[in-house]
């Protein structure tokens, strides 16, 4: 086969970049077979370092192109000409996202699913990406061969929105936690202490709760906070603080929130994700909707209890593996804080059912799987 895939998304540090450099890396590792055509286009995005290692192996052909993304979502979803056939050649199947839906001649055409949230929260999205979204499933619905989808949530969602959708074109396929937290778990216990302790005293942390994302108003950050703050009511002796590490996204911000005990990091780099996240307590997750989650599933990779919303997607991510909150609820996220923070004992119960559940999520699976996706498609 000749697998063509849509990589123009992986500078972007978003979870469809996540997703798509952890998809390509995996599969180019298990699939010495087959021709990978990787197409790549932006005007100002340099190439990145792993995308130049792949151009060396024999099986890849890159397919680089110096248009803003703007261009082909203009060409391919505004007025759906030029297949993607013109700008790679010939392909068995092409791979994309949530951005483009190129039109082909005789591939056939694979769309992963994240997440609805342009369609179900729209008042959390910039317009532009309402738009772009929109007449990107526009055509989808119509013309795509196959559908992925990272959780049976999303299937759920996909089928309901688009229910002229044949079921039997959408196949659930999770995602998995990156290597590096595979690996930082796996680290001898003086070096995991060093590298924590290390980004504990970068940042002047002690004990904390550990909340991750970018601050927007889906991921309620503010209930979260006056959880906290009733936490604190309850043990004013407690020396627990709770800290937000993520950059502002869109929306009201919860920076103006003053208090002593709350920390709001910003950005972090990426680096330092890891021993961050596995110094905390605890990592508190109430978003109100997930098409997958992966800052979850990290923290259960590390062995690091887990407070999450029982929306969505992420109760099949969490498994027994969390206590499960009522987002809406602040005394439900008071409550989980409080017995959380409070017993050792059952931090420890929840470590190790997270590290029990995280097994259930491997980046080899999920390349095998969408493999034999395109595989089903071009028999």
């Amino acid at each position: 086969m000749v697998i063509g895939i849509d990589i123009s998304s992986i500078p972007y540090g978003t979870g469809v970049s996540n997703y798509t450099v952890n998809l390509v890396r995996h599969l180019l590792k298990i699939d010495k077979t087959n021709t990978y055509k990787l197409f790549f286009t932006s005007f100002r995005q340099p190439l990145p370092d792993e995308v130049k290692l792949w151009q060396k192996l024999p099986q890849v052909q890159l397919y680089r192109y110096y248009f803003p993304p703007t261009f082909f979502e203009i060409l391919w979803n505004r007025l759906h000409i030029f297949p993607l056939e013109f700008f790679i050649g010939k392909c068995d199947v092409f791979h994309t996202w949530d951005w483009t839906q190129p039109p082909a001649i005789n591939a056939k055409t694979v769309t992963t699913v994240h997440d609805f949230v342009p369609f179900l929260f729209p008042e959390t999205q910039h317009q532009r990406i309402i738009s772009v979204f929109k007449r990107k499933f526009f055509w989808a619905a119509q013309v795509n061969d196959h559908f992925i989808c990272v959780s049976q949530n999303t299937r759920q969602d996909l089928l309901h929105l688009f229910p002229q959708l044949n079921p039997q074109k959408v196949t659930i396929i999770p995602e998995a936690a990156e290597d590096k937290y595979i690996n930082f778990y796996h680290l001898n216990p003086s070096e995991k202490k060093s590298k924590i302790t290390k980004v504990k005293q970068l940042y002047d942390l002690k004990n904390y709760v550990l909340a991750i994302g970018t601050r927007e108003p889906r991921k309620n950050l503010p209930r979260l906070i006056e959880a906290f703050i009733e936490y604190k009511k309850i043990h004013p002796q407690s020396v627990t603080e709770l800290v937000i590490a993520g950059k502002y996204g869109w929306g009201d911000d919860v920076n103006h929130l003053k208090n002593p005990f709350i920390k709001i990091l910003g950005y972090v780099p990426d680096r330092e994700i890891a021993p961050l996240l596995a110094g905390a307590i605890c990592l508190c997750y109430p978003s109100l909707y997930e098409g997958f989650g992966l800052p979850p599933l990290n923290a259960l990779t590390l062995g690091v209890p887990l407070i999450i919303s029982n929306t969505s997607s992420l109760r099949e991510i969490a498994g027994n593996a969390a206590i499960l909150i009522d987002p809406t609820k602040i005394i439900d996220i008071a409550l989980a804080l409080d017995k959380i923070i409070t017993s050792p004992s059952f931090r420890l119960t929840l470590s190790r059912r997270g590290l029990k559940q995280s097994a259930k999520f491997s980046w080899d699976n999920t390349a095998k799987l969408t493999l034999s996706v395109y595989e089903k498609l071009c028999s």
